[in-house]
């Protein structure tokens, strides 16, 4: 028969293995929080790159105008969304 305080020490060391393994899923979910974001970083700047050079390779100047200036809109915004993003990510860390 467990005593009270037999109890008492299966509870608590529960309790720590259970607060240990929120820890690791919280990590691992910053972890691939940052993945995801530096992953999708790398895309969007290659389609805007894509963007540019279809538009540059019509010929046609107000086309590449039109381009370049979406894709710096889409760059100043994004940089400053992703940096909001990545300092969040980072900062549960701590």
């Amino acid at each position: 028969m467990t005593t009270p305080d037999g109890v008492s020490a299966e509870i608590d060391a529960a309790t720590q293995r259970v607060r240990e393994l929120s820890e690791q899923v919280a990590d691992q979910a910053r972890k691939n929080g940052l993945a995801w974001l530096e992953g999708y970083e790398t895309v969007l700047k290659n389609m805007l790159d894509l963007e540019e050079q279809a538009a540059k390779g019509t010929g046609a100047e107000w086309a590449t105008t039109l381009a370049t200036t979406h894709a710096n809109f889409v760059r100043s915004t994004s940089e400053v969304v992703f940096g909001a993003l990545r300092q969040q990510l980072k900062s549960t860390g701590s």
